[in-house]
């Protein structure tokens, strides 16, 4: 550990959805030092520019020692998740290979790694269309960081983190991703509906129980916790939704909002035409039918208690709130951090 009063984590991916969150929590523990692309967060300690597709994160060998020398250490959510970037390749240069880089970092400077990855590294996404190889590309970019974890010689934690609903401070919800994509697309209230079947489902995490878990995480890493490096999931677990419980969160909302829908916000697939691409395709692929189990959760290891189905579903509420298509749009981004 550094000879500073309190440990010094660095953080990638600072400025996306989760970073936002994390940074705030993580400050107030620790000295943050936020890697950083373009766009400087608020609220980290320091913040260094640095290139997480290139050799020692683009800093000279004299930067890089010295920078590893300071800290104690790496929590890294920065990522692409993009629904279809211009080169799909870009998921694996900026998933798989910055995450290589990280590692390099932490064997660099003898320290832990929380690494944040996704519940879809665990799924084959079928079919050829640009969404189903957009999204087969992300999972495997992600099983591919996780596959390098495995070989580095420092210890790391990988999160399989569920969907995430938005912070409890969000103004508006990022709509980039694809649950508040999926609540902003059907409060549009279109004629015929999503198609998709209201039976299937999503986990979906409330932001906050992630946060406080990849908080507690950290701070098991720190201590030398042999029980933390490995497989986390984070995730609703039991506490899942379906499309039937979005479905019915939006209509309350139209409701409320002075909106009243023209009909059901949802279509069966067998039956609706020409809904077959975008945000349709996005949710077919995106939802797994009832008959998939539900997601394995960790929740319990570091945090006191699961989310119930209420908390889920009040987190629901809170989000549909802040996708209303009505409501400003955030600028859209790429990668994070």
């Amino acid at each position: 550990m550094t000879a500073a009063s309190r440990p010094t984590v660095v953080l990638t991916g600072a400025t996306g959805v989760i970073g936002t969150s994390l940074l705030t929590s993580l400050t107030a523990h620790y000295e943050v030092t936020a890697l950083v692309h373009r766009r400087r967060p608020e609220g980290a300690t320091t913040c260094l520019k640095a290139d997480l597709t290139s050799h020692r994160l683009g800093l000279t060998a004299s930067q890089y020692r010295e920078f590893a020398a300071g800290i104690d250490a790496v929590v890294h959510c920065a990522g692409l998740t993009d629904f279809a970037p211009p080169d799909l390749a870009s998921f694996d240069q900026v998933n798989a290979e910055g995450t290589r880089r990280i590692l390099e970092l932490a064997e660099a400077a003898h320290v832990p790694v929380i690494l944040l990855s996704s519940a879809a590294a665990a799924f084959d996404i079928p079919g050829e269309d640009l969404v189903a190889r957009s999204l087969r590309a992300y999972s495997h970019s992600k099983r591919r960081a996780e596959e390098l974890a495995t070989r580095t010689s420092q210890p790391v934690a990988v999160v399989r983190a569920a969907l995430l609903f938005a912070a409890r401070d969000a103004v508006t919800a990022p709509r980039q991703q694809f649950p508040h994509a999926l609540l902003t697309a059907l409060l549009q209230d279109r004629p015929g509906g999503l198609p998709v079947h209201p039976e299937h489902w999503a986990d979906i995490l409330p932001m906050e129980s992630l946060v406080d878990y990849l908080t507690a995480l950290t701070a098991a890493m720190l201590r030398g916790d042999r029980a933390a490096p490995g497989l986390h999931w984070t995730t609703a677990g039991p506490a899942r939704l379906t499309a039937a419980d979005l479905e019915r969160a939006c209509l309350d909302h139209l409701r409320e909002a002075g909106r009243p829908p023209k009909g059901r916000l949802l279509a069966d697939p067998a039956t609706a035409r020409g809904r077959s691409h975008g945000m349709a395709r996005i949710a077919q692929l995106g939802l797994l039918p009832p008959e998939e189990p539900a997601l394995p959760t960790d929740l319990l290891r570091y945090l006191p208690a699961q989310p119930s189905r209420a908390d889920v579903l009040d987190a629901l509420a809170h989000t549909v709130r802040r996708c209303a298509p009505w409501a400003p749009c955030p600028e859209r981004r790429g990668p994070s951090g």
